[in-house]
């Protein structure tokens, strides 16, 4: 759930606005239009979260969100099939539903120094968590008062609406917290402890969920035939003059939204009338073609020069993946106003046109437009100039927030005395650091204690550095003609 909007990273690509989340009153909470997918194994399930995690990564790349700041809530279904328990042919299904819900965290944006796409984020997730807040509250009042008529507020918010079912349903709830030790986060810590005393109040007695599936299927069949029955009415309500132009917009957004329903009524019936061994096998064959198409990527990593983007969130490192095929450019450019580029970044400082890579018989090259960043093992490649060499794991940065390591299979096998250094998202930070003059490199047993405090200075610098590089892209970007810098001063 990403600025409120409701996004199946099971699809390459989601509408614009996300999913919508509705209320069946006869099978509880749904996402319109969700991917389900049947697995028979606990390595599946891994298989599974392992897609959806790099899709993520893609949207992420796409989107220019640099840190983590979506709710991700993994669904998974269990199913408990009883053979001819009510005589032959007829049989009995239990079901439970986990969700491992993965919350952003809690944001002030004083101290985040939030501006702008990354602001606008922020309170998003602000919001729908006081409206979680505001859930468990009236679901703790709900336990201690029984008579009391307490309304919880589900309804104000995407993430609370699709968790009903696991916050105050017929559910077992458990939520670990993550605190802040440092004493500037003193307010966040006893907040999210609050938060946790409340959640320990609530009370469910979960029960056993036989599923109606035959009676489900008749009241689809049922709503089906009265929606298909409205299709003949005009739609305008009664009373009120109203122009033709409007009821005829009127009638035809109810019959998009009946049509919307129906659909999604139909897949709801074609789904129950599968058989679990049917759904399995259509998963399983469907796995097996994904399967050959990364098989195919891998193969092709094997042999054709690539990029490969390096994350601060490891488990997000290293998924997206751009080839240079031979004899062939590929160029860098803005997908906010794209051209020939094959590459689209988004975000601040990435231009039109930004830079290019040559693959001249297996020989990469790096070609940077005039006024535009591009940041080669830390250096800053002088924009105009065509010819730079790439070679493997060198570490290339364009604009401020596209992190990537050049992969060359031909040159991956000779590696240098020692190996290739592993690159991650601290080394190059501390790479970019050093190239500016700072002293990074620290032997902490020839150290006196002064000169360790200056080396634990140095590597609180070396985290804030990018932050800075990217309030002076902004800068430049909105024409302010400002300019930020580190400062250290002594305090006396």
């Amino acid at each position: 759930i990403y600025n409120e909007q409701v996004r199946d990273l099971f699809a390459k690509s989601n509408p614009s606005g996300g999913l919508k989340v509705r209320m069946n009153p006869k099978s509880g909470v749904e996402v319109v239009g969700l991917t389900e997918w049947p697995v028979g194994s606990y390595k599946e399930i891994d298989e599974r979260i392992d897609t959806a995690t790099k899709n993520r990564t893609v949207a992420a790349t796409n989107m220019n969100a640099t840190s983590s700041r979506a709710h991700t809530v993994v669904t998974i279904t269990y199913t408990q099939l009883e053979i001819n328990a009510k005589g032959p042919g007829k049989h009995s299904e239990k079901k439970a539903k986990m969700n491992l819900v993965d919350l952003a965290g809690s944001e002030r944006a004083e101290s985040t120094g939030a501006t702008g796409d990354r602001l606008k984020e922020g309170a998003a997730i602000n919001l729908s968590l006081t409206m979680l807040g505001n859930v468990i509250t009236a679901l703790a009042e709900k336990s201690n008062h029984p008579k009391k008529n307490v309304l919880v507020p589900y309804r104000e918010s995407k993430l609370t609406c699709i968790l009903q079912d696991a916050l105050g349903g017929n559910a077992k709830t458990i939520m670990i917290c993550a605190l802040s030790p440092a004493d500037i986060n003193f307010e966040e810590t006893l907040g999210t402890l609050r938060y946790a005393d409340r959640a320990k109040q609530i009370k469910n007695k979960p029960k056993v969920n036989v599923d109606p599936t035959e009676a489900l299927i008749q009241q689809l069949k049922a709503e089906n035939e009265r929606l298909k029955a409205q299709f003949g009415g005009t739609g305008a309500p009664a009373g009120g003059a109203i122009s033709e132009e409007e009821k005829e917009a009127m009638r035809k957004q109810m019959e998009e939204e009946m049509a919307a329903k129906m659909a999604e009524n139909e897949r709801m019936l074609a789904e129950m009338a599968k058989s679990w061994e049917d759904k399995l096998k259509e998963a399983q064959e469907k796995t097996v073609a994904e399967g050959s198409s990364a098989n195919a990527d891998e193969e092709k990593k094997a042999t054709v020069p690539h990029i490969l983007n390096v994350h601060e969130d490891d488990l997000l490192s290293r998924a997206v993946c751009y080839f240079f095929p031979k004899d062939d450019i590929i160029n860098f450019g803005n997908r906010n106003n794209p051209g020939v580029e094959e590459i689209l970044l988004g975000g601040v400082s990435i231009r039109p046109d930004h830079c290019r890579v040559h693959n001249t018989d297996d020989v990469l090259t790096l070609g940077v437009r005039e006024g535009c960043k591009v940041l080669l093992n830390g250096v800053e490649v002088a924009g105009g100039s065509e010819g730079t060499a790439l070679h493997h794991n060198d570490r290339m940065v364009v604009g401020t927030n596209y992190f990537f390591v050049v992969v060359h299979p031909t040159e991956a096998a000779t590696p240098p005395e020692g190996g290739w250094p592993s690159v991650d998202w601290d080394m190059m930070n501390r790479e970019i650091a050093k190239a500016q003059g700072m002293a990074v490199e620290a032997n902490w047993a020839s150290m006196s204690e002064e000169e360790k405090r200056r080396a634990l200075l140095n590597d609180e610098l070396v985290q804030v550095m990018p932050r800075v590089t990217e309030a002076n892209a902004l800068s430049q970007e909105m024409g302010r003609g400002m300019k930020f810098e580190t400062k250290i001063t002594p305090v006396m």
